[in-house]
């Protein structure tokens, strides 16, 4: 009984951990160090959390749920939606007029 739990635990999180990888390496993540990347994540994260856009916890890693919140979004503000983290998505999150906030805050 705990074998199937486990093997089926380590498999959600093998998946969890390729996707926050995959997500980063899609956008193009490894033109910047890592923790600038990281620190683009968490200010991202951080302001779609604030804009009701539900991104979790403000850790710096690009996962499943992020891109989630990122592609809504892209797709409130009419943006292309790419699901990316970039200087240009935390830049229109930050200064852009007028905010772009999620229908159910």
């Amino acid at each position: 009984m705990i074998r199937p739990f486990l093997a089926a635990l380590v498999a959600v999180a093998s998946v969890a951990a390729l996707s926050s990888s995959a997500l980063a390496a899609s956008c193009g993540a490894g033109a910047m160090p890592p923790e600038m990347f990281k620190t683009y994540v968490a200010g991202v994260q951080e302001a779609l959390n604030e804009h009701g856009f539900k991104a979790g916890k403000v850790d710096g890693k690009a996962g499943g749920q992020t891109g989630s919140a990122i592609r809504a979004y892209q797709r409130a503000a009419k943006l292309p939606v790419d699901g990316c983290v970039s200087k240009e998505l935390l830049d229109h999150l930050n200064f852009a007029q007028p905010k772009v906030y999620a229908r159910h805050r």
